[in-house]
């Protein structure tokens, strides 16, 4: 699967009294890019939990460049990587949508796994467009 863009604007909510996106922002818009890389492609995050697969984060991790501020636009570029039967890591640069210059970026990675919590193989169908 290609690299997915979503635009998102940065909310005053999001922001601290220098004006700045607070560093937690950026923990909700990797969230946001990777439901909407899911939609993208034609998966519902809410059907995979429906049919019982479960993706929890298991590890994440961001590096910051540059500071975005309030009311900034930003494009959130997402692709997805299959690490096994039953992870995927996400991985996401921040930029500004009216530059190239990458000002954060930030990697997760999720599990499957069932409604008690144990490790269950990724959906079939996912791996074939995770893996294309």
């Amino acid at each position: 699967m290609p690299e997915h863009r979503h635009r998102i604007r940065v909310r005053y909510v999001e922001s601290d009294q220098m004006g700045l996106a607070h560093h937690s922002a950026y923990v909700a818009w990797l969230e946001e890019a990777r439901i909407e890389w899911l939609r993208t492609i034609g998966q519902s995050y809410r059907e995979l939990e429906a049919d019982g697969v479960l993706m929890p984060v298991i590890e994440l991790g961001l590096t910051y460049k540059q500071s975005f501020r309030f009311d900034d636009e930003i494009a959130l570029l997402t692709t997805a990587e299959v690490l096994g039967r039953t992870r995927v890591a996400f991985t996401t640069r921040f930029m500004l949508a009216s530059q190239d210059e990458v000002r954060a970026e930030g990697r997760v990675v999720i599990a499957a796994v069932n409604r008690e919590g144990r490790p269950q193989r990724i959906p079939a169908a996912l791996v074939t467009i995770l893996a294309s």
